[in-house]
């Protein structure tokens, strides 16, 4: 991830998910601006590793309502190795984004769909990705 918890206050830490079933800490991060939220991102996306926890749905939620300061941050997910969060990040965000934010992402999702890991394979990451790339492509 882009930053780590320990380069976190300890009260930017505080506000933090401190396990799945955590969602009273999404309606307070949904309470932040954007410039509070920023630097929490990495950690926050974190809980979009499996869609099945509780807290995953709240957060998808408000990632929503962020998505232009969600580029930097998927796209390290994008060149991570977890490929179930790559597969989430694709299709419930980027997705979601608008054509000028997934355009900033057409590097990786390139690299997704033409030189795809036997994991995203099998997660699918390069079905969604060659999708979207196909929309921007009819868009433009």
């Amino acid at each position: 991830m882009a930053t780590s918890p320990n380069s976190l206050s300890r009260a930017q830490r505080a506000l933090l998910p401190c396990d799945k079933h955590d969602q009273d800490a999404v309606a307070t991060l949904d309470k932040l601006d954007s410039a509070s939220l920023m630097p929490l991102l990495p950690e926050i996306l974190a809980w979009l590793q499996d869609l099945n926890w509780p807290v995953a749905k709240p957060v998808l939620q408000l990632m929503r309502k962020h998505l232009p300061l969600l580029i930097d941050p998927v796209r390290d997910i994008l060149r991570g190795d977890d490929d179930p969060w790559k597969s989430n990040c694709l299709e419930y965000l980027v997705r979601e984004m608008p054509r000028e934010q997934q355009s900033e992402l057409i590097p990786e999702l390139q690299r997704l769909v033409i030189h795809p890991t036997p994991g995203e394979m099998e997660e699918e990451a390069h079905l969604t990705a060659e999708d979207i790339l196909e929309h921007l492509q009819n868009l433009g």
